[in-house]
């Protein structure tokens, strides 16, 4: 998967001034969405159960971090 990064102007709690806030992401593309799907069909559901439990594994909750504080 390619990693991207996400940019938004957010208040940070720390600073407390209206910033740029960024993290990095990973987005899929259409292929790799139909690849899933694939693989969810043929082994009946199993991969989408193993997909799940590794997303969630491997998510990083709250990963915004402000530009000026790096908080």
């Amino acid at each position: 998967m390619a990693k991207s990064i996400e940019q938004t102007i957010k208040q940070c709690r720390h600073c407390s001034k209206k910033t740029v806030h960024h993290r990095a992401s990973s987005k899929t593309g259409l292929i790799m969405f139909l690849v899933h799907i694939v693989l969810t069909i043929v082994t009946a559901g199993v991969w989408l159960v193993l997909l799940l439990i590794w997303m969630l594994l491997n998510t990083k909750i709250g990963g915004w971090s402000c530009q000026e504080c790096g908080k």
